[in-house]
């Protein structure tokens, strides 16, 4: 079980820094008026999809269809340091001002702090079963 958590912890790794260079070539590469706002429809895009596949994963952990123990996982971990990763990433942009804090994405905040949370707590009845 442990080499499934590092797989999974491994490719989300390599998804974080993928969507960071992505991130940053579009902000790089924006030129014009309102020049950052695509990078913060992006930021509000992964955010969004994060707590989406979060909420997903844990719906499909519950069910007892043909997934074995391994699967459940691996999806379960991946999908939980993709929502503390823009949980963090929420946390610096608002400590910093940059989004402020009665703004619609700060709803993703709260979402993406609770997904990990039941995540963590789903994972350890599955390897415990």
């Amino acid at each position: 079980m442990k080499e499934t958590i590092y797989k999974s912890l491994l490719l989300s790794l390599l998804i974080t820094n993928l969507w960071a260079a992505i991130t940053f070539f579009v902000y790089y590469f924006d030129t014009g008026l309102f020049s950052g706002f695509k990078t913060l429809l992006l930021f509000g895009w992964s955010c969004w999809i994060s707590s989406g596949l979060g909420l997903l994963a844990i719906l499909l952990s519950f069910l007892k269809i043909g997934k074995s123990n391994q699967s459940k996982v691996f999806t379960l971990v991946l999908t939980g340091w993709l929502n503390i990763f823009f949980s963090f990433l929420l946390i610096t942009t608002t400590f910093f001002e940059i989004i402020v804090p009665e703004s619609f994405i700060y709803s993703f905040f709260i979402i993406n702090l609770i997904i990990p949370v039941v995540i963590y707590f789903r994972t350890k009845k599955i390897i415990l079963a």
